[in-house]
C-alpha cells in the first residue's frame, strides 16, 4: 500500500525537499511566510501548511492596515469594512447607502435586494437616498434603464414632493433632466445633452464652493448650479423623479464608479482594506497557478472540480482533497469511500508531493479569498479586472496575460469566426486551472454570487452608448463572457442561475444605436426618398389668398417643362447622395460584423452538445430548458402581475436574429428529415406530445376535447398506448372518483374568479401541472413527460439535435410573435414617418417656389397701396414657408441617420434573408399539416406522417390541433411577410419586398386564401386574424398581384368564402376585402383620398404602418391606394354566375345589410339634427352616425361590384334560383330610397345637408359624393346599353315603379336642379368622362320611361283606385294572392314578406302557397 501512495505523491528526499519548499513559499508568499526553524525535514510541508493556515490572516491583516503608498493625486478613503458607520467629516448617515423606501411619493418598485434600482409606477414619482452630505466634494452615479422623463439630482430633508412636483420643482432641490434637456431649480433652463437608455449620469455636488456639475458617460456638460444654498442647518440627499415606467440603476459607491471623477468622492465608501486584501491573496493564487502550470514533478493539472470542501475539521480532509484533485479525471467524480483513507499518522503520508502541497495552499488562500469576496465592491473591483486580465484586456494596474491578448488580437483580426469551437475545443489552460480552484475549495453560494456580480457589471458595461462605430466596449464585454464560459463548471453555472434569472442572456444580444454624432461622421451626407407632387393638396393659406383675389390661380401652377428640368437637376443630384448613401450603410454593416459574430459564437457556446455526461446534462439541454420559460415569460405570457420591466422590442429583434442564424447553422449540421427543406416543424410534431407549445390553444378548441373527439385518429397513427393519449384518460381511484387527467385541465386554477379581470389573458397558463402517468413504454423526454418537473433541471447527457431544433424553433416562432415583431413596427412607422416628412418638405418647397415667383412677377416697380398691401402678405407667407422647411429639413436629416442605422445595422440583407427562410419553413410547417396536395408536391409522403391515412388524419381533424400562435404569428397583421410596404419611385434603398420574398409572399397568400375559411377553426381571434391579413395583402399592389398568382382552387375557397350570406357571421371584414378588389374599377373609385377631402389633407399615402396597418370595418378613415384585380373580378363573376342559390343568398343578405346600415345612419342623422348645439352632441352618437355610414359605403361598393359582374342575377330567374324579381325590387328599392333621403330637400336631404355643414368630429367622410357614387355605379351596372333589351326594359321598369322613385334627385347628382350644391362634373380628375356619359345616357332613359308611364296613366284619383294598389305599399297593384286564405297584395312585398315568415300579413294563416290575380275592378 505504501508502495502505491509513493507512486501517486512522490516523494522527495529531505534535503532537496527543504531547498524547494522555501523557495516556493517565498514565490507564493514572500519573505515574511518563510520559516526560520525548520528542522524535521520529514514533516517539512505539513509544518508549512499550519503556519500558512495560522499566519496568514495575521499577514493579511497587518498589511491591510498600512497606509498605500501611492503617487496618485487622489488616494481613496481609507474606511474599515468591519464598522457599521462612516465618519467622513462632511456627511451624516448610515454607512450602506441605498434608496429609502420610507420617503418615496408616489408609486415605486425598488428592483432587487440591494435596493439601488428603481422604478417608476405613477405618474411622477420620488425616492431620495439614505445618507446626506453637508460640505466637501460628492458624487453619485445613475446608469440609465430608459431615456424617458426623469430628474436626477440633489434635495434636502424640507423638500416636499408630490405626484406633480420631484427633485429641481422646490427651492433646495436641484435636477437635470436630459429628455427634457433641461436643469431645474423652481424655475429651469436648456442645459446638458439628450440622454439615452444606457448612458451614466455622474451626479456632482461640490459645498464648499456651491457647484453643482454634471457629467454624462464621463464627458462634463458643465457647470448646472453656481449658487447651490450650502451652510448650517442643509444637507443634501440624492434624490431621483421618475415618470411612469421609467426606471434606472443608481450606485452611490457600494461598485466602483464607471467613470469616477477626480477629487469627488463616493457617498458610500469603499472598502479599501477588503481590497487589499483580495490584492495579496490573489497574487498568492496567481503565483500558485503558475507553480501548479509548471512542467515539474506534478504528474497532471487540475481539469475539474471534484469535491466541495465545506467546513474545516482536520488535516486528513487537505490531504484527501488534493489527492483526489491529482487522481481523478471526471468532471463530477463521487467522494472516495472511507475505506479508501489512509491513516493521518502514517509517515509515510506525511511525505506529500509538491502537488498535494500546493493544492494545500491553494485552498487555504481560496478561503480566505472567500471572506472578501462577499462584498460586491472587491468583486467589481478586484475580481473582474483580473479575470478580464487573464483574458488579455488591461484594466488599471492588473497584469495582463500576454499570451491571451495575442490570442484576442488574432481572433479579432479573424472576426471571431469559430471562436465559440477554439474555445471549447482547446480552452486557456492557466484561466481553467485559476477557475477549477476556485470551484474546488471556494464555497459555491460565495462563488456564485461572484460570478452574478461580474455578469451584472458586464452587463452595465455593455449598456453605455458606444462612442464609436465599432463598439470595443461591447466586443471586450461579449468576449469575456465567452472566455468565462470556456470552462465547463462556469458555463454551466452561468446557464443555470445567471443568464435565466437577475441578467437575462439577451442583453448581450443587443446592439444599440450610437449617438447622431457618431452617425454624422460615418454619413457624409442624409438621404430621404424625395416624392413627386401631391396631388389636390393646397396650403389653406395660399387658398385664401386666392379666394379673396390677392393672386392669380394661374402662377402657382409651374408649366410641365419647368417641373421637367426642375425634377432632372434634382433626380441626378438625388442618385448620387442616394449612392453615397448606401456606401455609408454598407459601412455600418460591416463596423458591426465583428460584434454579431461574436455574439453568435456566445450563443453557439450556450447551445454546446458535447459537455454532457451520464451525471449532468449538456448545455444545450439546459438552454433549452430555460428558453422555453424565458419564452413563455417573455413573450407568451401577455399580462403579469409584478412585471417590474420587461425586454426592449429592439432587444427582442436582436435576439431572435442572432438566435436565428444559431439554429440556422445548427439545422445545416442536423437538419430533421430533407435537408433542402427550410427549417420546420415536422408535422407529427402537432400530435404526439413532442411539444407543449407553451400551452397556447389549439385552432380547434381545447386540446383535452380535441383528443377526446379524434382519439381513434390518434390511436391509429400513435398507438393506444402512446403517453400523449393516454394522459387525457381519466383514471379512477379505489373510491371511484376521477383522479387527475382532462378534469385538471378543463378545471383550471381554483383561485381564477378571485383574479382581477385585468389578468384574464393569464388564465389559460395558470392551470396545475398534469402529473405524469405510468406507461410500459417508455416516454423518453417529451414535452409531455416534463410537464410535471418544470422546476427541476433536465436529466443527464446531451439533448437529442432533432428535439432540440424542434422546440428552438416552435420558441423563435413564439418569440417573434410575442416580442421581436414590435420592433419591426417600430422600424415601419419610423419609414413611414420619414417618407410623410418628406411629402411635406416636398410640398413645403414647390409653394415657396410658386410663390417666389409671384413675387418676382409683381416687381417693385408701380404699385397701388392694396398691391403693397398683397406683396407684404405674400412676404409673410414666403417666410413662415421657410421657416417650415428648415424645420422638416431638420427632422429628415435626424430621420435619415436613424435609417441608416436600420439599414445597416437592423434591417440588413442577411437579416432579410434569414427572415424570409424563417417563414418559409412555417408556411411548409402549416401547409404540409394541412394542405395534402402541397404535401405530395413537396414529396413528403403520407404514411410517412401519419401512416394509414390517405390525407392526415383526414380533412376533418388535423387542422384542429394546430396552434393558435402557430398560424398567427406568422400570418398575422404583425408580419411583415403580410404587410410589405410598396416601394416608392425606383429607390435602391429599401424596406420593402425583395425578390426572396416574391416565391413566399405567394405561397403566404395560397395559405391564407385556403385558411381562413377553414370552418375547423373554431378560435375567433384566429380567424378574425386571418382575414385581417387577407385584407392586408389586398392593400398594397404587391401583395395583391400575390393573391392573383395563387391557384384556382385556393383562389375559389376564398371566393366562396367572402360570398358567403352575411347572417351569423363577422361580415364587415370580408366585405372590405371584396370592395379592395373592387376599388380603381368602381364609378368614381379610383382616388386614393376622396376627392371632397384632397384639398384639405392631400391625395397621399395614409400614415399607417403599411406592416402594421389593422383593418377596421369601414376603414374609409384608412384610405389606400386602388389596386383593383381584374382576376379576382373574374373569378367572383366566374362563382357567382355558376352557383344561383348561393348568388341569390349573397346578394339577399348583402341588400338586408346594406338597408339595415343606412337606416341606422339615416335615423342617427335625424337625432342629430334635432340637437342645434353641438356641443350637447355626445361624441359616442356622432361616433355610430359616422361608422354607420362608413359601413353603408362599404355595403354599397360591393352591390355596385356584384350588378356590374353579375346584372343577369336582377333579371334572369335561372341566374339566381328564381328569386330575380324580389332582388330586383328590393335592389331598386334601396337605390332610390338614398338617392331620396339624399337629394331630395323633403326627403330627408335638408338634414343630410345640414350634416355636411356643421362638420362635426369625425363625419368629414360624409359627403354627396360618398353616398352618391356608388348608387350611380349601380345604376351603369343595372343599365348598361349592352346589356340585353329586355334586361334593361325590366330594370328600368322596376325603377321608375318604385314609390321613391325621383328623377329630380338623379339630376341632382348631375348638377340639373336648381340646388346647385353638387355635382358629379366638379370632380373631373376622380370621375371618368365615360361614366359621366353613361350616366346621362342611363338617367335620360329613365326620365323618358316615366314620362310615358305618366302620360299612360289617369289624370285622374278616386278612392275606388285605391282598392287596386298593395295595402302594403300602396304602390304597386295587388295581384297576388295567398292561398288558402286568399288574401292578396302585390308581388314583390308577398315575395319579401315570405324571406322571413310563412304566416299571412293579416290572418296568420299558414301559406301554402301563392297564386298570381287579376287586379279587382269596379
Amino acid at each position: 500500500m505504501m508502495n502505491v501512495f509513493k507512486s501517486m505523491f512522490g516523494v522527495c528526499s529531505g534535503s532537496a525537499e527543504k531547498g524547494e519548499v522555501h523557495d516556493t513559499i517565498k514565490r507564493v508568499f514572500g519573505n515574511d511566510m518563510v520559516l526560520k526553524d525548520n528542522g524535521d525535514r520529514q514533516s517539512q510541508r505539513s509544518k508549512y501548511i499550519n503556519h500558512v493556515r495560522e499566519a496568514l490572516p495575521k499577514m493579511l491583516e497587518a498589511k491591510s492596515t498600512q497606509k498605500p503608498k501611492s503617487s496618485k493625486k487622489h488616494v481613496p478613503i481609507v474606511i474599515d469594512a468591519s464598522e457599521t458607520t462612516d465618519d467622513r467629516i462632511g456627511r451624516i448617515g448610515p454607512k450602506l447607502v441605498v434608496f429609502d423606501a420610507s420617503t418615496g411619493t408616489g408609486r415605486l418598485v425598488l428592483v432587487g435586494d440591494e435596493r439601488v434600482s428603481v422604478q417608476g409606477m405613477s405618474s411622477f414619482a420620488t425616492i431620495r437616498a439614505t445618507a446626506c452630505v453637508y460640505s466637501a466634494k460628492w458624487m453619485y452615479e445613475v446608469q440609465l434603464g430608459t431615456k424617458g422623463i426623469m430628474q436626477i439630482g440633489w434635495c434636502t430633508s424640507s423638500c416636499m414632493f408630490s405626484m406633480d412636483t420631484g427633485v429641481g420643482d422646490t427651492a433646495h432641490s436641484y435636477a437635470y433632466d436630459g429628455s427634457r434637456v433641461r436643469k431645474w431649480n423652481v424655475a429651469t433652463s436648456a442645459y446638458g445633452q439628450p440622454w439615452l437608455s444606457g448612458d451614466v449620469i455622474g451626479a456632482c455636488i461640490d459645498l464648499d464652493r456651491g457647484l453643482m456639475e454634471y457629467y454624462r458617460n464621463g464627458v462634463s456638460l458643465g457647470v448646472a448650479f453656481d449658487k447651490v444654498t450650502h451652510g448650517s442647518g442643509l444637507a443634501y440627499f440624492p434624490a431621483v423623479s421618475l415618470a411612469m415606467q421609467e426606471h434606472l440603476y443608481a450606485n452611490f459607491g457600494h461598485v466602483p464608479f464607471v467613470f469616477p471623477v477626480e477629487g469627488f468622492a463616493p457617498i458610500q465608501a469603499p472598502p479599501t482594506r477588503e481590497c487589499m486584501k483580495f490584492a495579496l491573496l490573489f497574487k498568492s493564487l496567481d503565483a500558485l497557478v503558475d507553480e501548479l502550470s509548471r512542467p515539474s514533478d506534478l504528474k497532471s493539472g487540475v481539469t475539474a472540480k471534484t469535491s466541495k470542501v465545506k467546513s474545516e475539521t482536520s488535516r486528513v480532509q487537505e490531504e484527501e482533497v488534493a489527492l483526489r484533485i491529482h487522481s481523478s479525471q471526471s468532471a463530477y467524480s463521487p467522494r472516495p469511500s472511507p475505506h479508501c483513507i489512509v491513516d493521518a499518522q502514517s509517515s509515510e503520508f506525511k511525505k506529500m508531493s509538491k502537488r498535494a502541497f500546493l493544492m494545500s495552499l491553494a485552498r487555504i488562500v481560496v478561503l480566505e479569498l472567500g471572506t472578501v469576496l462577499r462584498l460586491s465592491y472587491v468583486v467589481v473591483a478586484e475580481l473582474l479586472p483580473r479575470l478580464r486580465g487573464a483574458l488579455g484586456f488591461r484594466s488599471r494596474s492588473i497584469q495582463v496575460d500576454h499570451q491571451a491578448a495575442e490570442y484576442y488580437a488574432s481572433c479579432r483580426d479573424e472576426g471571431f469566426i469559430g471562436l465559440s469551437s477554439k474555445l471549447l475545443s482547446q480552452p486557456q489552460p492557466r484561466l481553467c486551472l485559476l477557475l477549477d480552484l476556485l470551484w474546488t475549495f471556494l464555497d459555491e453560494s460565495a462563488l456564485c454570487d461572484a460570478f452574478e456580480h461580474c455578469v451584472v457589471r458586464e452587463c452595465l458595461l455593455y449598456e453605455l452608448v458606444s462612442p464609436d462605430i465599432y463598439f470595443n466596449q461591447q466586443t471586450e464585454g461579449v468576449y469575456s463572457l465567452c472566455g468565462l464560459m470556456q470552462h465547463t463548471e462556469t458555463r454551466h453555472h452561468l446557464i443555470k442561475y445567471v443568464f435565466f434569472n437577475k441578467i437575462t442572456f439577451d442583453n448581450f444580444l443587443n446592439i444599440k444605436c450610437p449617438d447622431d454624432n457618431v452617425l454624422r461622421s460615418i454619413v457624409r451626407k442624409p438621404w430621404w426618398q424625395r416624392p413627386t407632387s401631391v396631388q389636390g393638396e393646397t396650403d389653406p393659406r395660399v387658398v385664401e389668398v386666392a379666394e379673396k383675389g390677392m393672386i392669380e390661380y394661374s402662377p402657382f401652377a409651374p408649366t410641365c417643362s419647368e417641373k421637367i428640368s426642375k425634377f432632372l437637376s434634382t433626380s441626378r443630384d438625388d442618385y448620387r447622395i442616394e449612392a453615397q448613401y448606401k456606401e455609408d450603410c454598407d459601412k455600418i454593416t460591416k463596423a458591426v460584423a465583428p460584434l454579431e459574430q461574436l455574439q453568435l459564437e456566445f450563443l453557439l457556446m450556450l447551445l454546446d452538445n458535447t459537455d454532457g455526461t451520464n451525471m449532468v446534462p449538456s448545455t444545450r439541454k439546459i438552454f433549452v430548458e430555460k428558453f422555453r420559460r424565458y419564452v413563455l415569460d417573455n413573450c407568451i405570457l401577455d399580462m403579469r402581475l409584478f412585471s417590474i420591466s420587461r425586454n426592449s422590442p429592439s432587444i427582442s429583434w436582436c435576439c431572435h436574429a442572432r438566435l436565428l442564424t444559431a439554429i440556422f447553422k445548427l439545422w445545416n449540421e442536423h437538419p430533421i428529415g430533407n435537408p433542402h427543406l427550410p427549417p420546420h416543424l415536422p408535422a407529427r410534431t402537432f400530435i404526439d406530445g413532442e411539444l407543449d407549445f407553451y400551452n397556447v390553444d389549439r385552432l380547434g378548441g381545447v386540446l383535452p376535447f380535441l383528443v377526446r373527439t379524434l382519439r381513434q385518429d390518434l390511436i391509429n397513427i400513435l398507438g393506444e398506448e402512446n403517453p400523449f393519449v393516454q394522459s387525457f384518460e381519466p383514471h379512477y381511484n379505489r373510491a371511484g372518483g376521477v383522479d387527475t387527467g382532462v378534469s385538471d385541465m378543463t378545471a383550471g386554477s381554483p383561485g381564477l374568479a378571485t383574479l382581477p379581470q385585468v389578468i384574464s389573458s393569464m388564465a389559460r397558463f395558470l392551470h396545475q401541472p398534469m402529473p405524469l402517468l405510468p406507461n410500459s413504454i417508455p416516454i423518453g423526454e417529451t414535452a409531455l413527460a416534463m410537464k410535471g418537473t418544470r422546476s427541476m433541471m433536465p436529466g443527464a447527457g446531451p439533448i437529442d439535435p432533432s428535439t432540440a431544433l424542434s422546440r428552438l424553433m416552435d420558441g423563435l416562432l413564439a418569440m417573434y410573435h410575442g416580442a421581436a415583431i414590435k420592433h419591426a413596427e417600430k422600424l415601419c412607422e419610423l419609414r413611414d414617418s420619414q417618407l410623410d416628412m418628406a411629402d411635406c418638405l416636398h410640398d413645403i418647397e414647390q409653394r415657396i417656389w410658386t410663390v417666389s415667383n409671384e413675387l418676382c412677377r409683381k416687381g417693385n416697380d408701380s404699385l397701388s397701396e392694396d398691391e403693397k398691401i398683397k406683396k407684404l402678405f405674400m412676404e409673410k407667407i414666403l417666410k413662415e414657408l421657410e421657416r417650415s422647411k428648415s424645420v422638416y429639413e431638420e427632422k429628415l436629416e435626424a430621420s435619415a441617420l436613424q435609417m441608416a442605422w436600420v439599414i445597416g445595422a437592423v434591417w440588413t440583407k442577411q437579416r432579410q434573408l434569414e427572415l424570409s427562410r424563417h417563414f418559409a419553413g412555417t408556411l411548409h410547417s402549416l401547409r404540409v399539416a394541412s394542405d395534402p396536395d402541397y404535401a405530395a408536391h413537396v414529396q413528403v409522403a403520407s404514411k410517412e406522417i401519419l401512416p394509414g391515412k390517405s390525407s392526415i388524419l383526414g380533412g376533418a381533424s388535423y387542422d384542429s390541433l394546430q396552434l393558435e400562435y402557430s398560424s398567427s404569428s406568422d400570418m398575422s397583421p404583425q408580419s411583415p411577410t403580410s404587410r410589405t410596404a410598396t416601394p416608392r419611385l425606383s429607390s435602391n434603398i429599401q424596406m420593402g419586398p425583395s425578390s426572396h420574398w416574391e416565391t413566399q409572399v405567394v405561397s403566404c397568400a395560397a395559405f391564407l386564401c385556403t385558411e381562413f375559411a377553414d370552418s375547423r377553426i373554431v378560435l375567433a381571434s384566429t380567424r378574425e386574424s386571418l382575414v385581417q391579413t387577407l385584407a392586408s395583402f389586398a392593400t398594397q399592389p404587391a401583395t395583391m398581384r400575390a393573391i392573383e398568382r395563387v391557384p384556382f382552387k385556393q383562389q375559389m375557397r376564398m371566393i366562396e368564402e367572402l360570398l358567403r350570406p352575411y347572417q351569423n357571421r363577422a361580415w364587415a371584414q370580408s366585405n372590405w376585402v371584396l370592395v379592395r378588389f373592387w376599388h380603381g374599377t368602381g364609378f368614381g373609385f379610383k382616388h386614393r383620398q376622396w376627392p371632397h377631402l384632397a384639398a384639405k389633407y392631400g391625395d397621399r399615402e395614409p400614415t399607417v404602418n403599411n406592416l402594421g396597418a389593422k383593418v377596421d370595418a369601414g376603414l374609409m378613415s384608412q384610405c389606400f391606394g386602388p389596386c383593383p384585380s381584374e382576376v379576382i373580378q373574374g373569378r367572383i363573376r366566374q362563382y357567382l354566375l355558376s352557383n344561383p342559390p348561393e348568388a341569390a343568398a349573397f346578394l339577399n343578405s348583402l341588400l338586408s345589410q346594406l338597408n339595415w346600415a343606412f337606416s341606422e345612419f339615416i335615423t342617427m342623422m335625424q337625432e342629430m339634427d334635432r340637437v342645434t348645439v353641438d356641443a350637447q352632441l355626445e361624441p359616442r352618437q356622432i361616433k355610430l352616425c359616422a361608422t354607420c355610414f362608413d359601413l353603408y359605403h362599404g355595403l354599397a361598393r360591393a352591390l355596385e361590384m356584384t350588378l356590374r359582374l353579375a346584372p343577369v342575377l336582377t333579371t334572369k330567374s335561372e341566374a339566381c334560383d328564381n328569386q330575380n324579381e324580389l332582388l330586383l325590387g328590393r335592389t331598386c328599392q334601396i337605390l332610390m330610397a338614398v338617392v331620396s333621403r339624399v337629394c331630395i330637400r323633403g326627403g330627408g336631404g335638408a338634414s343630410f345637408a345640414r350634416l355636411i355643414a356643421r362638420g362635426l368630429p369625425d363625419t368629414d367622410r360624409v359627403h354627396y359624393y360618398v353616398a352618391l357614387a356608388p348608387v350611380a355605379g349601380c345604376l351603369l351596372g343595372l343599365l348598361e346599353p349592352k346589356l340585353p333589351p329586355e334586361h334593361l326594359d325590366k330594370v328600368t321598369k322596376a325603377l321608375i315603379m318604385e314609390p321613391l322613385f325621383r328623377i329630380d334627385g338623379l339630376d341632382f347628382m348631375l348638377g340639373k336642379t336648381k340646388d346647385k350644391s353638387f355635382s358629379f362634373y366638379r370632380y373631373p380628375e376622380d370621375v371618368a368622362a365615360s361614366d359621366l356619359k353613361a350616366l346621362e345616357v342611363a338617367v335620360d332613359r329613365l326620365r323618358v320611361a316615366r314620362d310615358i308611364v305618366t302620360r299612360a296613366r289617369s289624370p285622374g284619383s278616386s278612392g275606388a283606385q285605391s282598392d287596386l294598389l298593395c295595402t302594403i305599399c300602396y304602390a304597386r297593384p295587388a295581384d297576388t294572392a295567398f292561398v288558402p286564405c286568399g288574401h292578396h297584395s302585390c308581388r314583390a312585398c308577398v315575395m319579401q314578406h315570405l324571406l322571413n315568415s310563412k304566416q299571412c300579413f293579416f290572418c296568420k294563416a299558414e301559406i301554402d302557397t301563392v297564386q298570381e290575380i287579376e287586379p279587382a275592378n269596379n
